[in-house]
């Protein structure tokens, strides 16, 4: 097998995850934004859940929904 081709392979098979995760990216903020009423308070606790998930080794989406739905039942996190 060509060299080159396996390089771009490995190229597309480690970016394409990245680029898959943007709009979920976007998605989860825009959630956190309409529960916490700004992008601001949003990207701080973001930034808060994905140390979370790292620590927990939980996937951030998981983390993400967990909080507002927490969020959602306490009434706590509404603007």
């Amino acid at each position: 097998m060509n060299l080159r081709a396996i390089f771009t392979a490995m190229v597309i098979a480690l970016t394409t995850p990245a680029f898959a995760d943007i709009p979920d990216y976007e998605s989860m903020h825009k959630r956190l934004a309409d529960v916490l009423g700004s992008r601001a308070q949003a990207e701080a606790a973001y930034g808060k859940l994905m140390k979370e998930a790292d620590i927990y080794g939980q996937p951030i989406d998981s983390v993400v929904d967990l909080f507002i739905e927490l969020c959602t039942i306490s009434d706590e996190c509404n603007p």
